[in-house]
This record gives structure tokens, C-alpha cells and sequence, in this order.
């Protein structure tokens, strides 16, 4: 078996949205980071707060020269969430809360509430793909809170909250000034005019790549490498004319290149120890087990995924603290499931309608415990010129 990454709930970016938290007086619950406590400790009239869908440490390094303005300005190493998605990785930046204190653990998830799976951000049934009829069943049953409206609100109004996202990443919640762009280059100038306006300003600025391209092409290919080559380019403009502002720039996750996929119901005998059909990722299954067949499930999960996954019952997961620290949200004990079963290689999972065909499986994914989709670099630059 390769060797687990596991998240570092003391160093991961949960605790570097507590340091931002902290600089406004709003308490999240969790440790800050030092090195970001320093840099904030001489306030600016703006902090950004960039996240890069999948820009972890290796795509970084792997990918762009070591003389580069993000590579220079690297204040530190720390750690995904588990899992690494974006659904659970987003939400912790949003909520400054672990993923079993927000309940936004994976990107399909089994609602007792409504009796179905569900794909959490796109509010869709995760097997049928159609549209769920209420507006968004995840927040009715899991709810949200913006950490970023708290400082807002903690302010009375003397700081103003941003979100600068893609449409299709827009919140539908909470009580933040939201902007919307097509392109990396409207996002940084939208970011840049909101740092013109007077006033103390903390805002959340994200896009959807370099993951998307890494889906598509893989983690080190030419196109990943050309794109981010344009994102330091674009970002070191953005920093360098914006005074009085800090910038701290990371990911939510970074991403192993895949190479071989098992579907379990490949192996009707496993499939036919399955409750229901799984839910999760394509890195890291949730599985609900038929009552008196643990045995006979362990024991086909080890004959057919062989090393290339590893296996932690309920128990295990929160033994380990895997989800994070914190009061687990009161829905976590309905979808937690019985198993969960991770991939630490180059193998994604998949059972036929939730992720059909190995053909439509990317050449990038994450999900998983490898270092490369754990590590992630976070990037700080302070702009102290007066504006």
C-alpha cells in the first residue's frame, strides 16, 4: 500500500481562515496559523482570500519555474481536508468549519431527509442526474454559514464582504456582495476594483482551474503547465497594483493522475453485499453494508481493489478525526455510511451510473489520501504601498 497523507486539522486551511477570522475578532473555533497571524498583524485595507480549484504543492512545483511570482512567494506548507473535493475543500473556506462540523463531506451524499443521493452543489439526483424540485435540499438539510458575512456582521457594517466566483459557483446563501465572471482576467479585475473602493474590505475570490484543465489534459501536461504559466502572470499584475492589500492564495486540493478504474459492479458478488449503491467520489466511496455481511464485504474489497485502496469503517474514520475536529454536524451520523473506501494510487472507483464508464473517467482526480492531492502551498503577498 502506498503511504497516506492524511489532513493536518492544525495546519490546513481551516486554520488559516481562523487566522483571517481572528484579525476581525470573530472566533471559528480552531487553531490560527502563526505565520499568517504575522502577516495580518499590520493590517491592510483588503484581504483577499484566492482559492485555486486543485493548485496544490506538486502542480505548482511541477508546473512552474522555482523563480515565478507564486513559487517566491510560498509563506508556507499546509494540508488539504479529507476528502479532497471541492465540495468539502470550499465549504471549509466559506464556513471556516471542518467538513463533519459544515456536513458538506463529499460531492454525493445519501439525505435521509429526502430519501435519495444527492449531488450537493449541483442540487441533482447523483444516479438520475435530474433536478431535484426544492431550491437546494443540501442547504435546507445541512444549512451554511458564511464566515465571511460573520466578520461583516461582526464589524456592524465597517468591513464588507466580497464573493467573486464563476456563475455556476455563485452562493445562494448568505448576505455577502456576490460578483460573478466569465475569465481568470475578469476575476483578477474584478478583485482589483473592489480593492480601489474605500473602506476595509475582506474578500473571496475563486475559480474552477487549473482543476478543470487537469480533469481534462492531467496534472502535469502542457496545457496545465500553460495556464497557470498565464495565472502567475495574471495574479503578479493583480498583487503589484493593488496598495494596501494582502493577498493569500491556495487551493482547496490537488490532484493524482489516474491510469486504471474499477467498477464495482464489475464483481456482482461485492455488489450484492452493498445496501445501496455507493455515494462519495470517484476516490473515496461511502458505503452502506447489508447487515450480518462485514466479513464477507472486507474480504471482497481486499480479493478485487487489492492495495490500491484503503479501507476504514465508520468507527475508524471517526476515531481518526479524519472529517476534522469540531462538534460533527447533527446530519453527519445519516449519510456517514458504514465504510469508506480510499483510493491511495492511481485508481478511481465507479459504479455504473454514478460514474458509467472508465472511458469518461479523467486523466486527473482527487478525492484520495496520495501526497499529491494533500499537500497544497500557501502563497502570501502583502502590498503595503498607500493607496
Amino acid at each position: 500500500m502506498a503511504k497516506l497523507y492524511l489532513p493536518d486539522y492544525k495546519n490546513c486551511y481551516v486554520n488559516m481562515i481562523a487566522s483571517v477570522a481572528k484579525a476581525f475578532h470573530v472566533e471559528t473555533g480552531h487553531n490560527t496559523l502563526d505565520a499568517v497571524d504575522k502577516i495580518l498583524k499590520r493590517k491592510t485595507k483588503n484581504i483577499v482570500v484566492m482559492l485555486l480549484d486543485g493548485m496544490s504543492k506538486a502542480v505548482l512545483e511541477r508546473n512552474l519555474p522555482e523563480d515565478c511570482f507564486l513559487r517566491k512567494n510560498v509563506l508556507t506548507d499546509i494540508t488539504a481536508v479529507f476528502p479532497t473535493t471541492t465540495t468539502a475543500g470550499t465549504m471549509s473556506y466559506k464556513t471556516g468549519l471542518t467538513p463533519i462540523e459544515h456536513g458538506w463531506m463529499s460531492l454525493f451524499l445519501y439525505l435521509k431527509d429526502v430519501g435519495c443521493s444527492v449531488n450537493l452543489y449541483l442540487n441533482t439526483d447523483a444516479y438520475s442526474k435530474k433536478p431535484l424540485t426544492k431550491p437546494h435540499i443540501a442547504d435546507d438539510v445541512l444549512g451554511f454559514s458564511n464566515i465571511f458575512e460573520h466578520i461583516q456582521e461582526k464589524s456592524k457594517g465597517k468591513v464588507k464582504a466580497y464573493g467573486v466566483s464563476i456563475q455556476e459557483a455563485r452562493d445562494l446563501f448568505g448576505n455577502i456582495t456576490q460578483i460573478t465572471y466569465d475569465t481568470f482576467h475578469e476575476m483578477c479585475e474584478n478583485v482589483k476594483t473592489l480593492c480601489s473602493l474605500d473602506g476595509q474590505k475582506v474578500i473571496y475570490a475563486y475559480h474552477n482551474h487549473p482543476d478543470n484543465t487537469m480533469h481534462k489534459f492531467g496534472p502535469y501536461s502542457e496545457e496545465t503547465s500553460k495556464l497557470l504559466i498565464e495565472f502567475d502572470a495574471e495574479i503578479e499584475n493583480l498583487a503589484k497594483n493593488c496598495p494596501n492589500t494582502t493577498f493569500l492564495i491556495c487551493a482547496d486540493h490537488g490532484q493524482s493522475y489516474v491510469d486504471k478504474v474499477f467498477d464495482l459492479t464489475d464483481f456482482p458478488d461485492l455488489d450484492d453485499t452493498l445496501l445501496m449503491p455507493p455515494t462519495g467520489g470517484p476516490r473515496a466511496f461511502c458505503v452502506f453494508v447489508k447487515k450480518g455481511r462485514d466479513k464477507e464485504f472486507k474480504k471482497l474489497v481486499k480479493k478485487y481493489l487489492g492495495d490500491e485502496f484503503v479501507l476504514f469503517s465508520r468507527k475508524q474514520v471517526l476515531d481518526m478525526k479524519l472529517f476534522g475536529t469540531g462538534t460533527p454536524h447533527p446530519k453527519v451520523d445519516g449519510f456517514l455510511g458504514d465504510y469508506w473506501i480510499v483510493s491511495t494510487g492511481k485508481s478511481n472507483l465507479a459504479y455504473t451510473t454514478l460514474y458509467h464508464l472508465p472511458t469518461s473517467q479523467p486523466l486527473g482526480a482527487h478525492g484520495g489520501l496520495t501526497k499529491e492531492e494533500m499537500m497544497l502551498s500557501l502563497i502570501a503577498y502583502k502590498n503595503t504601498k498607500k493607496d
